[in-house]
């Protein structure tokens, strides 16, 4: 397996199964091979771009201890993820979906670019491993034992997705448990 990082994976190749609202609510932004972190795993981490409606209180009923305001979980499944809650998580007011439009249309502009020109941001900014660089503090998520999860990447989206909210994407993962959580942070 090569040790390169794929930008822009398809939804295919990041979800065991797909419906019309993942399409409209996951934006994959970069795959980064596990032989990364540790060079006897297999496989891939998939850092997701992502838009919730933090004023949207209804969708609390959907929350679970790794999918709350600023976090979503996934199992990983045959090496591809399972979102670990309803989908209705991401349900927007109509006061948001403007922003939800936004952060969507900005994405794919991105990715349109590098897939017609090969221009991309710079993947160098792309932090893997090591200690996570927190704008608001310290927030490691602690697996389901009570450990906390290793650090695997983060990256800031503005470089991608040029919308409203600037936010840095943190990815944990949990051998043990199967499970990646990516939480984000605002300045």
């Amino acid at each position: 397996m090569k040790n390169e990082l794929i930008l822009f994976p398809k939804l295919e190749d990041v979800f065991n199964s797909i419906t019309e609202r993942h399409y409209e609510i996951f934006l994959p932004v970069v795959a980064i091979p596990k032989t990364m972190v540790n060079e006897n795993w297999e496989g891939y981490f998939f850092v997701i771009q992502f838009n919730e409606d933090p004023y949207n209180r209804e969708t609390v009923k959907y929350f679970t201890e790794y999918c709350t305001d600023t976090m979503i979980s996934f199992t990983i499944r045959n090496g591809k993820y399972d979102f670990d809650t309803d989908l209705g998580y991401f349900d927007v007011t109509d006061d948001w979906k403007e922003y939800q439009i936004e952060t969507k249309e900005k994405f794919e502009e991105s990715k349109n670019e590098f897939l017609n020109t090969g221009n991309q941001f710079n993947i160098a900014e792309i932090k893997i491993g090591g200690e996570p660089e927190w704008w608001q503090g310290d927030a490691t998520p602690n697996d389901p034992s009570g450990n906390p999860m290793l650090f695997i990447t983060e990256i800031e989206t503005y470089p991608f997705c040029k919308d409203s909210c600037d936010k840095k994407i943190y990815v944990f993962y949990s051998r043990e448990h199967n499970l990646v959580v990516h939480l984000y942070q605002t300045t």
